[in-house]
């Protein structure tokens, strides 16, 4: 895993190959006896940057695909319930059983951050009370996330929390929990019920037969009712279901007829050790498309020349990647997935990348979601996402100028959308993040490369509620209890983006803002640890919690580049 640097090697600063051909390191984190100022002159962005382009090109795998996210202990909880097709007495992979039981916290639960905690919770509850052997410790662990879940489930605001399927996922989880034995009765219960209903009026689970379903890559939730045969032809290249290790895994649970492509899949992930564990496992894999598109984004806000800072044949692998991913109905979050879920969110952050890049992508492949005004994130959706939204304008205003010149309505319109999303104290947010600071980010590198001042103009709230949410102790910024390097590094995104606008402002307490906050970065860095001590805080949604590692890698590197460090 990434990214960081010793003492040791700050003069010979290269990537390193490890004996385990999993991936390409850096070394490990800075000495915090190296201040800023040293540091700073050691080591160059632009090294960071071309060993992050390195190891990501070696991390692209024909069959498997790439990228670096975080384990998942929902999906390892799946996992973890796959019995030995030969000896049903046993576990597929017990060493994701192994991996469960050595990250359940002190008070019961697995995962960061309540109510994110709950659906991981649960999964992994109902992975103790299968397993074959019932052993002292699995039934203190069992016995803990039961409590744990008993005072959480009370404390649920089931409306307002934001990840994927969740609402179908916890009931799936409260019926096969009570099939054993545990019930639990919430507040929220029959909220809960009818908020799974809703869901399933909008994406009726028999559409994924046909590949017409998101849901496919939450099948765990309706295995038992499924025909696997029919599920057939929906299974990738790799051996996947959706991408998704928790979906894949219930092909395995449920099927009458082992599936060894999948099981094959799954091995190969266990043994990839996303924890630097065998049986870790992520949420979703690959997410090489996602995670190449954001890197190379990063780099060009960040003030790179993509194609004079780097060597040509590295670059142009990546670039090969990205336009391996585009298809007739947009871009996913991965090669392997080719058509399923495409959204707007992935084909205007990869058009948008490769537009930089030089290799322009016309807008037809935001067609599917273009909705006059603004832009569906999926298909079949109705509703809006301002990061969704925001990326789609940044593709839009990447093209040249001919070709904008006949998308000023579409244009317009996602820009009149996102002012309209903005909180009136300056910032916006997205379901996809837990930190304005990201949606936000996203807004204003969007809207800041428009050519209209008055547009640019309207952004000065923004600013100035960046300025004063910068932590006065650390001179970071986050929206928790505490400053992150993450949210640090997009709020200074916010602040490279709009210099025109700073000669309005405060123009001393911007520099201030900047140099303290370019401080904190050097000083947490070692939070990119190399020895897969990942110390960063999990705030990108989807099933549970995860961080694309290098993707906050890259947003860290870009601002330092940007600002001269």
């Amino acid at each position: 895993m990434l990214y960081s640097l010793n003492t040791l090697a700050i003069k010979n600063f290269r990537p390193r190959i490890q004996k385990s051909t999993k991936r390409t390191l850096l070394t490990s984190p800075v000495k915090a006896s190296i201040d800023t100022a040293e540091r700073a002159l050691v080591i160059k962005p632009r090294d960071m940057a071309l060993a992050l382009l390195e190891e990501m090109a070696a991390d692209l795998d024909g069959k498997w695909g790439g990228g670096e996210i975080t384990a998942s202990a929902y999906d390892a909880a799946w996992v973890a319930m796959v019995r030995d097709p030969y000896n049903p007495q046993q576990l597929a992979f017990p060493d994701s059983l192994k991996w469960l039981l050595i990250h359940q916290a002190m008070d019961g639960k697995w995962g960061d951050l309540f109510p994110y905690t709950l659906v991981s919770t649960l999964a992994a509850l109902l992975a103790l009370l299968k397993a074959p052997e019932q052993t002292e410790q699995i039934c203190y662990g069992a016995k803990q996330a039961e409590a744990y879940l008993q005072h959480a489930l009370c404390q649920w605001p089931a409306k307002e929390q934001e990840s994927i399927n969740i609402e179908i996922l916890v009931l799936n989880l409260l019926r096969e929990l009570e099939k054993l034995g545990v019930a639990f009765e919430f507040p929220k219960k029959d909220e809960l019920l009818q908020l799974s209903s809703q869901r399933l009026l909008i994406d009726n689970p028999k559409l994924i037969y046909n590949g017409q379903s998101n849901l496919i890559s939450s099948l765990e939730a309706f295995a038992p009712f499924l025909d696997f045969k029919r599920l057939k032809q929906q299974q990738l290249k790799n051996g996947s279901y959706g991408c998704s290790s928790a979906a894949t895994a219930a092909v395995l649970i449920y099927s009458p007829e082992w599936d060894s492509a999948a099981a094959e899949w799954l091995i190969y992930l266990s043994n990839r050790a996303f924890d630097d564990t065998t049986g870790a496992v992520p949420t979703a894999y690959p997410i090489d498309t996602f995670e190449g598109a954001w890197v190379l984004y990063n780099l060009a806000q960040g003030g790179f020349n993509l194609n004079k800072d780097f060597p040509q044949p590295l670059l142009q692998k990546l670039v090969r990647s990205l336009q391996d991913s585009l298809t007739h109905q947009g871009v996913s979050f991965n090669c392997a997935l080719g058509e399923i879920f495409t959204n707007s969110d992935n084909t205007g952050i990869v058009m948008a990348a490769l537009n930089k890049v030089g290799v322009e992508i016309p807008r037809d492949y935001l067609v599917h979601f273009d909705r006059l005004n603004y832009f569906a994130c999926y298909d079949q959706q109705k509703g809006t996402s301002v990061s969704a939204n925001a990326h789609v304008l940044a593709a839009l205003l990447s093209l040249s100028d001919s070709a904008r010149s006949n998308l000023l309505t579409n244009i317009t319109g996602v820009v009149n959308l996102l002012y309209s999303l903005r909180d009136s104290r300056g910032f916006w947010e997205d379901k996809n993040h837990l930190s304005p600071f990201y949606a936000t980010a996203c807004a204003v590198m969007a809207i800041a490369e428009h050519e209209e001042f008055s547009l640019r103009y309207k952004l000065q709230p923004t600013i100035e509620w960046v300025l004063q949410t910068q932590s006065t102790s650390d001179g970071g910024w986050g929206y928790g209890a505490r400053s992150t390097l993450e949210e640090t590094a997009y709020a200074l995104q916010i602040l490279q983006s709009v210099p025109d606008l700073v000669e309005l402002s405060d123009h001393r307490a911007y520099k201030r803002a900047i140099h303290r906050g370019i401080g904190y970065l050097w000083q947490h860095f070692d939070e990119f640890s190399a020895n897969y001590d990942i110390k960063l805080p999990k705030l990108w949604r989807y099933k549970e919690l995860y961080v694309p590692v290098r993707v906050v890698y890259s947003a860290v590197v870009g601002v330092m580049h940007r600002f001269g460090v």
